[in-house]
This record gives structure tokens, C-alpha cells and sequence, in this order.
């Protein structure tokens, strides 16, 4: 299991800093699959941390912590990204032009404005399944945790901290973790979530979800480091027609709706990017399933007054939920790995694991390829496409302009060239290791 420094300090180092939120109330309905215990009505008091009884109180709330966080974190990277504009609010991200002091990026919590924080909410995430996955393996919680190291609630505190190293590693330059440094790059980053996946995948007691996202986390964090084959291997252990839906959100309080919606819905404060809107199959004239975005012709601008607002059909209501891992980007992520390899059997099989993943969607249209080249665009597109507003967009733009030199981060009149968000002076004025 990765180090961070002592428990003692690390979490002394990052209370210091922000709360430590330990629980929070989900509606009985959210509990499926990877979310399948039964949430606590109240916070656990710190001297009862380590008590066996704490153990799904704190398991719910450091699942709790990552969803409050990742839909957020959804929308600062489709901003940054491609996926969305801003007629007026949030600039500085549309324009990638955010600077180490920006309050929102990184200090922000909760806001009376309705726009939650990035930085503090995902390293919230990130402290709390690895705290709780540390007591787990300690064998804190006795038969609660039935093989400790080997047990599902350790495999599932490790994909989530994976989950949460992997995000904050594809949005900022750099990272840092507990208040106590030191301060990773990217691809530093990338592999510390690359050990996360890697406990929940080898943990005999893993469930099958647990296990499955496990994988395509770590397929994902394995192709930012061109680890190729490693990527493939991990990818193609994951069924094509595969979904995790984290079901999760709710109208008990505001910090329970899912914040995409709110953002492009109820406040307003975003549209869906032109380049997202009106796709349609190929050349065909048929409308893309992928990407449903439409305009309320009874609502038709945002909260600017002027800037066209389009909203996501799969973000309806504030209690939507997001598909936080599928084998659909598994398809996608070998599809890239083949066309990398630029052969053309690779190129051959990188059209067919396209075509396939169309298929999911029931789209009989079938791409027939071109050049390397020609065939990594598509992949790019397919990808944009496929997972949309699911929070893959940033990483992958990223990584195609540095790998392949193929840049869709959008320019103008104010644009700067950075491709991801510096560490916060949240961080940086706080950390004593950096």
C-alpha cells in the first residue's frame, strides 16, 4: 500500500488546513453496487475513528467525500477542456489562464455562490479513503474487514483513492497530498494511482465492480505514462458492455445535487460547448446518441443573459448520476494504444474496437479508418463523443497534444497555451515540504 509519512502527521498537517468531513447523509435509494452500505444520519467523532462500529459511517463518507467532489471536478475540466463555455463567469478556467491563487480552483469549499471549490473538495476525497483504507489493513476493525489487505471495504477505499490521485493528476500540473508534501508531477501523480488501482485489484476480496473500475482506472493512468502494454492488458480484462452508474445523488441538501446539472441547468452559469452541439454519425446526417445536448426554447440563454444555453439531456435533474468507469473507454483506450503502434494490422484492429464500441450505443454506422494520423483524430473524437462530461476529456486532451501533436484545446482572443491548472497557493503556502 503507498506511504505518505506518518498517519500522526499527515493528518495533523491536512486538518490544519480544512475539515474533515467523515460523513454525509445519502438517501437509501443510492446504495448499489459499489455503494452497497448503509449510510450513517451523522459525523463520527474524532476520539471514535478507530472503533469498529465508526467502519460504515466512515466508508460512506469518504464515498460520499469523492462524488461531492468529482462532479465538480466534471466541470472545472470540461471548462478547461472543450466541453463547455462561459459567456461571462469563470474565465480565467475557459480561457486557461487560471493562476496558483485563484480562490475558486483552490481554496473553495462550499460557496454561497453555488460553485463548489476543485482543489480542497478532491483532496478531502483523496485523504479519506486512504486514512480509512490505512485502518483497514491495519486490521483496526477486526471480522468488520474479514482478510484486512484482502478485504472488499480495503479494495473499495483503494479504487477511490486511485480515483481521486487519478483526477487531480490529469487537471493540475502538479500535486500534493496531506499538507505534507512533497510535490509530484503529473506523471508522478499517474503512478501513485497506478499503486491505489493496483491494491484494489489485487485484493482476493474485491467485488466484481470494485474490481472492474479498478482497472480501467489504472488502463487509464498506465496510458498517461505510455506504459502500452500494461494499459492494454488491464482494459482488455474489462467486459465491453460493463457500466458503473454512481448512482449517488439527491435533493437532501445542495451539496447532494449533482452539480453538473446545477451548473448547466438551475444556475445557469455554463452551456455546452458549440463543438458538442448538434453532432450528428459521420456524414450521415443522423443525430449522435452519445451526445444528446439540446436548448430550452423557453430558456434559451444563461445566466449572462446573452450566451446560448444548451443543456446535457443525461444531467436532466439535480439527482442524475454519472458513469464513473465503462467498457466503452476500455474499448476506447486499446483502440488508441493499436493506432499508436501504427501498422497496419494495429490500425485494422484500432477501427474495429471503434466500431465496436459504437455498437454499444447501437450505431450501425461503421468508421472504415485512414491514416495513423486520421485514425488518432477519430479515436479523439470517439472519446470526446462516448464519454462526455464523464471527466476523461482534459486527461485525453493532454495527452494527444503531447503525444501525437494533435492540440483541440480551444484559442482565441485571451487564451493562454497552459494545458492543465497550477498547484494552488492553497496548497503551497501550507505545505512545510514544498
Amino acid at each position: 500500500m503507498p506511504e505518505y509519512g506518518t498517519k500522526r502527521a499527515r493528518a495533523a498537517a491536512f486538518a490544519a488546513r480544512t475539515a474533515l468531513v467523515l460523513s454525509l447523509t445519502l438517501p437509501a435509494a443510492a446504495c448499489d453496487g459499489l455503494l452497497d452500505v448503509q449510510p450513517e444520519p451523522h459525523t463520527v467523532p474524532g476520539e471514535e475513528l478507530e472503533k469498529p462500529t465508526a467502519l460504515e459511517a466512515r466508508m460512506i463518507g469518504a464515498e460520499a467525500n469523492f462524488f461531492m467532489a468529482y462532479d465538480m471536478a466534471i466541470v472545472f475540466g470540461g471548462l478547461f477542456a472543450d466541453e463547455l463555455f462561459t459567456g461571462s463567469n469563470s474565465l480565467a478556467v475557459e480561457q486557461r489562464r487560471v493562476t496558483p491563487d485563484d480562490g475558486t480552483i483552490g481554496a473553495a469549499d462550499e460557496n454561497e455562490e453555488g460553485i463548489d471549490g476543485l482543489w480542497t473538495p478532491m483532496q478531502r476525497a483523496a485523504f479519506t479513503s486512504n486514512d480509512l483504507q490505512e485502518d483497514i489493513v491495519a486490521g483496526v476493525f477486526g471480522d468488520r474487514t474479514p482478510g484486512a489487505a484482502d478485504s472488499p471495504q480495503a479494495a473499495r477505499m483503494s479504487l477511490f483513492a486511485g480515483l481521486s490521485k487519478l483526477v487531480l493528476g490529469e487537471l493540475f500540473c502538479t500535486t500534493a497530498f496531506n499538507g505534507v508534501g512533497p510535490e509530484y508531477t503529473s506523471a508522478e501523480t499517474y503512478q501513485l494511482a497506478v499503486d491505489e488501482f493496483t491494491v484494489a485489484i489485487e485484493a482476493d476480496g474485491a467485488e466484481e465492480d470494485v474490481l472492474n473500475a479498478a482497472l480501467v482506472g489504472r488502463a487509464r493512468a498506465y496510458l498517461h505514462l505510455g506504459e502500452l502494454d500494461l494499459a492494454e492488458a488491464d482494459a482488455a480484462r474489462v467486459p465491453a458492455d460493463w457500466v458503473y452508474i454512481a448512482d449517488v445523488y439527491s435533493t437532501n441538501s445542495a451539496a447532494e445535487e449533482n452539480d453538473i446539472w446545477n451548473m448547466l441547468s438551475d444556475s445557469q452559469r455554463y452551456t455546452v460547448d458549440e463543438r458538442f452541439r448538434n453532432l450528428t454519425i459521420d456524414d450521415t446526417g443522423e443525430p449522435d446518441p452519445r451526445v444528446d445536448v439540446f436548448q430550452d426554447p423557453n430558456n434559451p440563454v444563461n445566466q449572462d443573459g446573452s450566451t446560448p444555453l444548451f443543456q446535457a439531456r443525461k444531467y436532466i435533474d439535480a439527482t442524475s448520476p454519472i458513469r464513473l468507469a465503462t467498457g466503452t473507454e476500455a474499448l476506447l483506450i486499446r483502440a488508441e494504444i493499436a493506432a499508436a503502434r501504427g501498422d497496419a494490422a494495429s490500425l485494422d484492429q484500432a477501427v474495429d474496437l471503434i466500431n465496436q464500441a459504437r455498437a454499444l450505443y447501437g450505431i450501425t454506422q461503421q468508421y472504415t479508418g485512414g491514416t495513423q494520423q486520421e485514425v488518432l483524430e477519430k479515436i479523439l473524437d470517439e472519446k470526446g463523443r462516448a464519454l462526455f462530461l464523464e471527466g476523461q476529456r482534459m486527461g485525453d486532451l493532454r495527452r494527444f497534444r503531447e503525444r501525437y501533436g494533435i492540440d483541440r484545446f480551444p484559442t482565441g482572443e485571451g487564451y493562454e497555451d497552459n494545458v492543465c491548472m497550477p498547484l494552488p497557493n492553497a496548497e503551497r503556502d501550507n505545505n512545510p515540504e514544498i
